[in-house]
């Protein structure tokens, strides 16, 4: 599997998560460039989340006040507090 697959793969995962938890999301795949997941806030905010490798490992990295990131391997924890984040309308 290429990056760009693995980080889709790891989006649309988290994606679920957060679904489960009743936070709406999208992920965005442009013709050229990285796959982003979009988080909605309350107010028409958006959180954006990144799926990054570095190294040998994938992190989860998301866009908010206080900013974040997770190791890719907890998906479900970084769906907690992204969901956390976005319910508060964190969201800079």
């Amino acid at each position: 599997m290429t990056s760009g697959e693995t980080r889709f793969v790891l989006l649309m995962g988290l994606a679920w998560r957060l679904r489960q938890l009743s936070v709406g999301s999208a992920v965005a795949l442009p013709a050229h460039g990285e796959a982003v997941l979009n988080v909605r806030c309350p107010y028409g905010r958006r959180l954006s989340v990144l799926a990054v490798q570095h190294e040998e490992e994938w992190v989860i990295v998301w866009s908010a006040k206080p900013g974040g990131e997770m190791p890719a391997a907890w998906l479900d924890a970084a769906a907690g507090r992204i969901a956390s984040l976005a319910r508060r309308g964190s969201a800079a």
